[in-house]
């Protein structure tokens, strides 16, 4: 796969995206590996509350889910991501995002907090 053909997003860290409610605000703090590579993926992702626009506290205590997705094909990952609080407030280990062939992935993102519920997608290619 020629990710340079495919519209996805660049794997950087502080990639940062708003929920699609604008209740949460997402970004990815680090990747191991960093651009994602085909096989099994550790992220750290900062959730924080969302006001009016602006990026509040972070949001510690949450319950949330990752689910990667493969559009291309109408398929997923196979494997479970556990997700684990990290000792900083607002993060959250995400392990093994598995991206397991070449092609467009999109990982899912859902939360429900105290400050809210709120759903965000990160869309990354992994080269073959």
């Amino acid at each position: 796969m020629n990710c340079a053909d495919v519209t996805a997003d660049e794997f950087v860290v502080g990639l940062e995206r708003v929920g699609t409610a604008g209740a949460l605000d997402f970004t990815i703090m680090s990747g191991d590996p960093a651009p994602p590579i085909r096989g099994d993926n550790t992220w750290v992702v900062q959730v924080s509350s969302m006001s009016g626009g602006v990026v509040g506290a972070p949001v510690s205590g949450a319950e949330i889910s990752v689910t990667p997705f493969m559009p291309a094909h109408q398929h997923g990952a196979g494997k479970t991501v556990k997700v684990e609080p990290m000792q900083d407030a607002g993060q959250y280990k995400l392990s093994p995002v598995n991206l397991w062939m070449p092609g467009v992935w999109e990982t899912t993102i859902d939360a429900t907090s105290a400050s809210g519920t709120d759903t965000v997608v990160f869309s990354f290619c992994i080269p073959s």
